[in-house]
């Protein structure tokens, strides 16, 4: 099923609304911060995607979590899926650690708007072990065969100790 001219204005006009609301509300959020053991953790700007062919959509939440572990760091995601004919699909957490150029990223399926495999809601594992540095991390959707649907992917960047 392909999209006709007018469903993608529809899309595109939608997604631009949602990204000006939080874009407005998240000025003075995107500096980069220190994850620290006492630090509330860095947001993510919402990620807004749709999930094709259906007319489900869904805007994923996160902030990370800081670990005990120097260097590494865990994502809590909140997904708010809405619409019909929701099927399975998967939420990843990719980094690039600035100063070293190491990348990465952990996955994991959403089932029924929820994020399954999770510690306490937290993705969490060696996709999410940049290092010591800064780094830059995206959230993305998947479909079930990996590959990035149609989506405005939220980011954040911090500095791990």
């Amino acid at each position: 099923m392909t999209l006709n001219r007018k469903q993608l204005q529809q899309f595109s006009a939608r997604a631009g609304v949602i990204a000006a609301v939080t874009a407005a509300g998240m000025v003075g959020l995107a500096a980069p911060s220190t994850a620290i053991p006492h630090d509330p953790g860095s947001p993510f700007t919402p990620t807004l995607t749709r999930l094709v062919p259906t007319s489900c959509s869904a805007i994923i939440d996160g902030v990370t979590v800081p670990q005990e572990q120097s260097g590494t760091f865990g994502v809590r995601v909140k997904v708010t899926q809405t619409g019909e004919g929701c099927s399975d699909w998967k939420v990843a957490v990719r980094f690039k650690n600035l100063d070293t150029g190491y990348a990465d990223g952990q996955q994991h399926r959403v089932v029924n708007g929820v994020v399954q495999n999770t510690v306490d809601g937290v993705i969490v594992g060696f996709g999410t072990a940049p290092g010591a540095g800064r780094v830059e991390a995206r959230i993305v959707a998947l479909d079930s065969n990996d590959r990035e649907m149609e989506q405005i992917s939220g980011t954040a960047t911090f500095t791990l100790s």
